[in-house]
């Protein structure tokens, strides 16, 4: 047997080899194509993804809360900059922090990325440089008014939203991503790929609130000026228009702490009297009782199931008019007497009470109300003065809306409008009817009820000089999870209806354990009249000046010293078209608009910048004399002076 010689062993070997070659690259060109192609395209092109630009967030009036504005996000190569202190020069002049440029002109940096972003106009000089790189980047810009941030929300750096209404309507505001495909070349730098297909990304829709950023501002310094003031441990503001069920403002604070969502929307509590409005119109409409009805109040304490219920105005008797005008808890204890349990529960659940409003926001609360089934014998009169239930503020001013608008309970709204980004309308708030509560007939008594409470009763510290409020205070105790009620904590409250003829607001205030007086009507009940004053004397704050001067509310004010009679006030100047003069403290000259003498509103008891701003409305120029509420002016309130004439408001020490 012959064995191969090495020279055919060599041939046979590259006779495998080469079959080998053919076999696996017939392998790799046949069987495994597409397996190969997909690695290559991964490896020479990306598919970028392109962000879509979210939704513009403006207010009632059209007045931007968040946009979008096109940036540069910058990095230098300082080792590539030919003319470095130009370089720095134009990074000064864009507004890059110092410590930023010196970075830039160390050389020993290979690279630098500025933290900030820079509008392209700032940029032209800088990225024209050699060894600058700049992506353009799209960065969300909201409001200048802290008072609208906490209700608008945020979006964290990745673009992902952060709380408020960037969260709850995200899905809308957040458009739809394109893609873009980008080649790579040797190094992994990205270059345009020419001829690549590519996906333009979609805007999000355009979100129109019913909120007005004017009245927002309006109740949120308010609301923070009552919190220091009193000594409060939070409070909250809601202004609701009942036409519509629109929101027109929710402001909440507490003290020490950054409120987390709104708590006028997801914290409830017990509402105290602020009910009893709302079980006497169930009275009327049952014709269980009539306004002029009587019931003994007992003087002021009376023993039921038990239970000692007192009144702070001891009484023998009382009219259902007189019971809410000085809010008697015996009488309408009394009076709901004559109420089923089953009608009892009904009526609160008709009033919204026990479910969400289904308003537009993150975190709503539902409140508490339980069935009559779980009832003990002392129910029935606990839920009529406001215990044993919880309602969250805006559940009790949505409640109070069919006394305004003749009985019909709406759904509360936030968005009044959801555009396409071609402008086209994709959604506009109609008033939404939950159900009839009580007829018109009924809450036009019912307000009337309200007038006594403002004109003489337990919130007369509401009442406005020239315009009618009906309103309804309610004092509430506190509970603690494990102690119950604890003495001397307090929830003081007050729910307005202005003005009260043709409701334009539900207002309603509530403080959390204001310190020394803690009864609706004393501290609750003026910070709503400081938000009404500060919303009449503002052109922006969503109110019908038109009605409101034709209203029968409006009082008219007789000027002792003309023996005239005037309808000019602190809350509706006589020339609400007019333009407004600006006002310039430190300024000895006239404001520019010049029209008829007017009388000189009542600033009494407004912080000085609240006065100041009713004077300024009102045609006046401003000198204030220390710190603190307005306590007289000079000329005296009432005074008939021309316009631009110098008024000087003096503050209580």
């Amino acid at each position: 047997m012959r064995w191969p010689s090495r020279l055919e062993l060599i041939h046979a070997s590259l006779l495998l080899c080469a079959a080998g070659v053919v076999i696996r690259a017939a392998q790799v060109q046949l069987w495994q194509r597409g397996q190969w192609s997909a690695r290559a395209q991964r490896q020479q092109f990306a598919n970028d993804v392109v962000p879509a630009p979210r939704g513009d967030i403006v207010d009632v009036d059209g007045v931007p809360l968040a946009q979008n504005r096109a940036m540069l996000k910058v990095s230098i190569a300082p080792r590539e900059l030919r003319d470095r202190a130009a370089a720095t020069r134009a990074l000064a002049a864009a507004g890059v922090p110092s410590d930023w440029v010196r970075r830039v002109e160390d050389p020993g940096r290979a690279w630098v990325s500025l933290p900030v972003t820079i509008a392209p106009a700032s940029a032209s000089a800088l990225t024209a440089m050699r060894g600058v790189y700049a992506e353009p980047v799209i960065e969300r810009v909201y409001t200048q008014r802290e008072a609208m941030r906490h209700l608008v929300g945020g979006i964290d750096a990745s673009g992902a939203p952060v709380g408020g209404l960037e969260q709850s309507l995200d899905s809308l505001l957040r458009g739809r991503a394109g893609h873009a495909l980008v080649a790579r070349d040797g190094r992994g730098a990205r270059v345009e790929a020419p001829g690549a297909p590519s996906i333009a990304p979609e805007p999000g829709d355009a979100v129109v609130l019913t909120i007005s950023q004017e009245l927002q501002e309006i109740a949120e310094n308010a609301l923070a000026d009552a919190v220091e003031r009193l000594g409060a441990e939070g409070g909250d503001i809601v202004v609701l228009d009942p036409e519509d069920g629109e929101i027109r403002a929710v402001a909440s604070r507490r003290a020490g702490v950054r409120a987390a969502g709104l708590p006028a929307i997801s914290e409830p509590y017990e509402p105290g009297s602020t009910l009893k409005p709302l079980i006497a119109s169930r009275l009327l409409a049952l014709g269980r009782a009539h306004p002029d009805d009587q019931v003994n109040t007992e003087n002021g304490r009376y023993v039921l199931e038990g239970r000692t219920i007192e009144d702070v105005h001891p009484t023998s008797s009382l009219t259902l008019s007189d019971v809410i005008r000085v809010s008697s808890n015996i009488g309408i204890v009394k009076f709901s007497m004559r109420l089923s349990s089953r009608e009892e529960f009904e009526t609160l659940r008709d009033f919204g009470f026990g479910t969400p409003t289904g308003v537009s926001y993150p975190g709503e609360a539902g409140g508490t109300l339980s069935p009559p089934r779980v009832w003990s014998t002392q129910s029935p009169a606990s839920l009529v003065m406001g215990y044993e239930l919880s309602v969250t503020p805006l559940q009790l001013a949505a409640a109070y809306a069919p006394l305004a608008n003749g009985g019909e309970l709406l759904e509360p709204a936030l968005v009044k409008e959801i555009r396409a980004p071609d402008g086209t309308v994709r959604y506009r708030h109609a008033r939404r009817v939950v159900r009839r509560v009580m007829p018109d007939s009924v809450a036009a008594v019912v307000r009337q009820m309200m007038v006594g409470v403002v004109e003489g009763g337990t919130a007369t510290d509401a009442a406005l000089r020239n315009f009618v409020l009906a309103g309804k205070s309610g004092t509430a105790r506190r509970t603690s999870v494990k102690h119950g009620y604890v003495q001397g904590r307090y929830n003081a409250s007050f729910v307005g209806l202005f003005p009260a003829d043709h409701p334009q607001y539900v207002i309603l205030v509530k403080l959390d354990n204001p310190r020394g007086g803690y009864f609706g009507g004393k501290t609750a009940a003026p910070i709503s009249k400081i938000v009404l004053q500060a919303a009449l004397a503002s052109r922006q704050a969503a109110l019908d000046r038109r009605a409101l001067a034709a209203s029968e509310s409006l009082v008219h004010i007789v000027d002792s010293a003309a023996g005239t009679t005037t309808d000019a006030s602190d809350e509706a100047p006589a020339d609400v078209d007019a333009p407004p003069a600006v006002l310039d403290l430190a300024s000895k000259q006239a404001p520019q608009r010049v029209s008829a003498p007017r009388a000189i509103p009542d600033v009494r008891g407004l912080p000085l910048r609240f006065a100041a701003r009713v004077l300024h409305r009102a045609g006046f120029r401003v000198s204030a004399q220390g710190l603190g509420a307005a306590r007289a002016t000079a000329p005296a309130i009432g005074t008939v002076a021309p316009a631009g004439s110098l008024v000087t408001v003096a503050t209580a020490p």
